[in-house]
Order: structure tokens, then C-alpha cells, then sequence
């Protein structure tokens, strides 16, 4: 065999091989405005070798441009996006791509903003904060076409689902770091309310109660009552 064909059919034998080595991965693709974590789950999901990250990008233009060239079995995309959201996004990629599979990967765990995501088009919701095992499982299976939801998230819908009161929560999804839940409770403790008695109104039980306070104290790096109610005046939790 000439020396050329020789090297063309080498070519070819390499570019099948390199087709049949990533025939059977999962590609994915993220969208994160944190370019640090990115690097680090890419490094974090580097032994599972089912998958194959393609790219990535921290900005909702960029990755508006380069989404017709993404051939992506699954999309992981963060929600506080600049300039575009994840849900605006993800509203934008279903509209265009109804097959699209997306997984919602974020640190948001409050109702609202899985309710959102989810009716945006989202197969899946998964925490940042999930394990490792926990995120793998999510993206094998939102890859497959099918729905999943972390665990501690489904304790997150079972727990608005298992609330009859309704309250208006602040609509800028980048502003409050609390759940759901801590908000109402958050609003209940300003409103002098006990442990038991919000324990009782809520059909929770007091541990729970206290539980959740000592989060809101936390997150809202309050001591007292008067610094919790700053807290909540700056985020938009209560009106003046």
C-alpha cells in the first residue's frame, strides 16, 4: 500500500476510533457565571468515564451564540445568570429545541425557584450542594430523557405542599438566601410568634421549628431580633 493511502487510512482508523471511544459518553455542557466551579466539577467528574464535558459558558450571550453548534446530550445550567437568567435560558433553548435536556444545577432550594425552572422546561433539578453520587445519578438520568429531582429537593416540594398558608416572596431570585419555608418562618418570628406556637401553626414539629430559626439566625448573620428584621427590610422579605 503507498505510503499516503497508508496515512489516510491510518487517519480514517484514528477518527473512528476517536468516534467509537465518545459513541457512548454523555456530553455535557454547562452554563455557569462561575468559571471556578466549573473547572472544579469538570475535575470532581473526571473519573466517571461516561462522561464528556464539551464546553462550557459564564455568560447567557455566549452561550446563546454558541448553542447551535452545541451537540450536547445534556445541558447543566445554573440559575443566577448576568445579563439573561437560567430560566430566561432555559426558556429560550425549549422554544427552540423541545428535546433539549436540561438539569437545573444550583444553590437556590426554595419552591419558587424550582417551580420555575422546571415549568421553563427543565427535566431535572439537582443542588450544588448535592453529593457526588447524588449529581451523577441526576445526569444519567435527565441525559436518558427523563425527569429527576434530588432528594433534597423533593423534601423541599413535600414541604410546600404540606403548607396551607400563602405569602408573597420577593421576585429577584439573586436576592435572599433563604428557603421557602425559612421566609414564612422568618416572618413568623417577627411577628413575636413562639417556637410552638409557629410549630403549630405550620403543622410542623418544634424541632423542626428550631431548626430552621437557628438557619435564618445564620444566614441572615443576625444575633437579634432587631438585626433579623434589618435583614429582612434589605432583601425585600417584608415591607416597611
Amino acid at each position: 500500500m503507498p505510503i499516503k493511502n497508508s496515512i489516510q487510512h491510518i487517519g480514517f482508523l484514528g477518527q473512528a476510533l476517536v468516534k467509537a471511544l465518545f459513541m457512548d459518553r454523555i456530553r455535557i455542557y454547562m452554563v455557569d457565571d462561575h468559571n471556578l466551579f466549573i473547572k472544579g466539577l469538570q475535575a470532581l467528574l473526571s473519573d466517571e468515564k461516561s462522561f464528556h464535558f464539551i464546553g462550557s459558558s459564564t455568560t447567557g450571550d455566549h452561550f446563546l451564540e454558541q448553542y447551535e453548534r452545541i451537540a450536547a446530550d445534556i445541558i447543566l445550567m445554573d440559575i443566577n445568570m448576568p445579563e439573561v437568567s437560567g430560566i430566561m435560558l432555559t426558556k429560550m433553548v425549549m422554544d427552540k429545541d423541545p428535546d433539549a435536556r436540561i438539569l437545573a444545577l444550583s444553590m437556590h432550594n426554595s419552591y419558587r425557584h424550582i417551580e420555575k425552572m422546571l415549568t421553563s422546561g427543565a427535566l431535572g433539578y439537582s443542588l450544588k450542594s448535592d453529593d457526588l453520587t447524588e449529581l451523577v445519578k441526576a445526569i444519567r438520568t435527565v441525559a436518558r430523557g427523563k425527569k429527576y429531582i434530588s432528594q433534597s429537593i423533593q423534601d423541599t416540594i413535600v414541604d410546600r405542599l404540606g403548607t396551607s398558608d400563602e405569602f408573597e416572596e420577593h421576585d429577584d431570585i439573586s436576592k435572599s438566601k433563604l428557603t421557602r419555608r425559612e421566609t414564612e418562618i422568618l416572618r413568623l418570628i417577627l411577628k413575636e410568634h413562639s417556637n410552638t406556637q409557629i410549630a403549630k401553626k405550620l403543622f410542623i414539629s418544634h424541632r423542626t421549628v428550631e431548626t430552621h430559626r437557628k438557619n435564618i439566625f445564620s444566614k441572615a448573620n443576625a444575633n437579634s431580633a432587631i438585626s433579623l428584621l434589618r435583614y429582612a427590610i434589605k432583601e425585600g422579605l417584608v415591607e416597611v
